[in-house]
């Protein structure tokens, strides 16, 4: 059997990974010249920097995955302070508690809101498929924690804009608790847990790696090997004889399976000649745009220590970035000794405008903000400045149109796999899982050709 993935990011390499350890002839195809996707490390000057996710959130999918190519020994759990996370609300910085019981000694929201928390069991359940995140959690908790908790969190995950996104595809948990328990406290309560998601005893929830998260894009580079094939962009995919053929400069590989692991606005061309309402709901996911910030200032600049995870910024609150993590403190090695790193985020959803903005301006944009935020003297030492304008996938409310295109494309093309950000997660854990589970799928349908 003879598969291809299209696509070099996370997800593709993933799928071509454990098909290739299944024995599956398969050949990846990147249209540009490296793996990897978003996921990029760069290091400067003793500074490590990621133009993509700074961190990943363990599952037992990821987990494996990261034993199985021997990177165990390389993992970095966060420092014990990463746990503090902090909101802005009247335009200084106030720390979230880091259990739910908390919020009933927390300075963040009011005593009205608190007290309204303790009546979420009684809201009635009233959530459908259209129904937004920030409606969902108003609805639930109120709009205080509405706007200063959820808002900046889904930010803080998505770069969104929770008045778009759905609560059933960008959170099917918090929507499925409601549906079967009538209440997000009684769901986590009486819910069953599903441990067999959770990673294996002793590896970290969240954690990186010591020379940053492109380790695991080069481990599975190396893994692959000669399947890869860079610089091979694939123009169209035809189906002929139960067999589909891929249109490249190079000439008309034929291959008993695809995997198509890229952005649902690249899948959307190489789609549209066979289904062109796949390709029309695939060119309906959005891409915000958005920049990455990378500032330094010295120990003796920042008369505020930063001891935690990062700030995120309620829309409420009316300022030019999203958030800003505090590198250098969430992660030994980030930074030089005597040095803050901070990357700050700028756009998304919300500003979309802001983040095209020129580099210089993004970059003073940033430091001005940090410098208000933590009481900080003086220039930055380093500034650098990553922009992304197509930068995370929302699952706005509408996204089940895509799901169910997607569904009934893969139903009159059997051998056809969707594995990508847009499609079942947009975290890494997610994209490994999934990666996983389409190689799972690739072997029993290989498994049903034997037969």
């Amino acid at each position: 059997m003879r598969v291809a993935v299209i696509g070099g990011g996370i997800s593709g390499l993933t799928v071509a990974y454990h098909l290739k350890k299944s024995w599956v002839d398969v050949t990846l195809f990147e249209a540009s010249d490296a793996v990897g996707g978003n996921i990029r490390t760069e290091r400067r000057d003793g500074l490590i920097l990621e133009n993509g996710p700074n961190s990943l959130l363990a599952n037992r999918y990821i987990a494996d995955l990261v034993n199985g190519l021997g990177l165990r020994d390389q993992v970095v759990a966060p420092n014990a302070s990463a746990r503090h996370r902090y909101i802005v609300r009247g335009g200084r910085m106030v720390r979230l508690p880091s259990r739910v019981l908390g919020l009933f000694f927390n300075g963040a929201f009011s005593a009205k809101e608190k007290a309204r928390l303790l009546f979420e069991p009684f809201i009635r359940g009233g959530s459908d498929a259209a129904e937004t995140v920030y409606d969902f959690f108003a609805r639930r908790f109120g709009s205080e924690i509405a706007d200063y908790a959820l808002d900046p969190f889904v930010s803080g995950i998505y770069a969104g804009d929770p008045r778009r996104l759905s609560v059933k595809q960008a959170f099917p948990r918090l929507y499925e608790l409601e549906q079967g328990f009538g209440s997000l406290t009684l769901g986590a309560i009486l819910g069953k847990k599903d441990r067999s998601l959770s990673p294996p005893r002793g590896f970290p929830r969240s954690f990186t790696f010591k020379d940053g998260v492109a380790t695991l894009v080069s481990a599975l580079e190396a893994e692959l090997g000669e399947a890869i094939r860079l610089n091979s962009p694939v123009f169209d995919i035809k189906r002929e004889c139960e067999r589909y053929v891929l249109l490249l400069e190079t000439g008309r590989p034929t291959f008993d399976a695809v995997v198509v692991s890229t952005p649902s606005f690249a899948a959307s061309d190489l789609v549209r000649e066979m289904d062109q309402l796949l390709a029309a709901a695939l060119d309906s996911v959005t891409y915000p745009p958005i920049s990455v910030v990378y500032t330094t200032f010295t120990s003796e600049q920042v008369k505020a220590a930063p001891e935690g995870f990062g700030v995120l910024i309620p829309a409420k609150e009316k300022r030019q970035i999203l958030g800003s993590l505090f590198n250098s403190s969430v992660f030994e090695g980030r930074a030089p000794a005597g040095y803050h790193l901070f990357t700050t985020f700028i756009g998304g959803s919300r500003n979309a405008e802001l983040g095209d903005r020129p580099e210089d301006e993004l970059a003073g944009t940033a430091a001005e903000e940090l410098k208000r935020l933590l009481n900080i003297q003086g220039a930055p030492s380093f500034s650098s400045v990553k922009k992304w304008k197509r930068s995370i996938p929302q699952y706005n409310v509408g996204y089940d149109g895509v799901l169910n295109a997607i569904e009934a494309f893969r139903g009159q093309n059997p051998g056809i796999y969707f594995c990508s950000n847009f499609y079942k997660g947009i975290s890494v854990g997610d994209c490994v899982r999934n990666g996983a589970l389409t190689a799972g799928e690739i072997v029993e349908f290989q498994g049903g050709l034997i037969k």
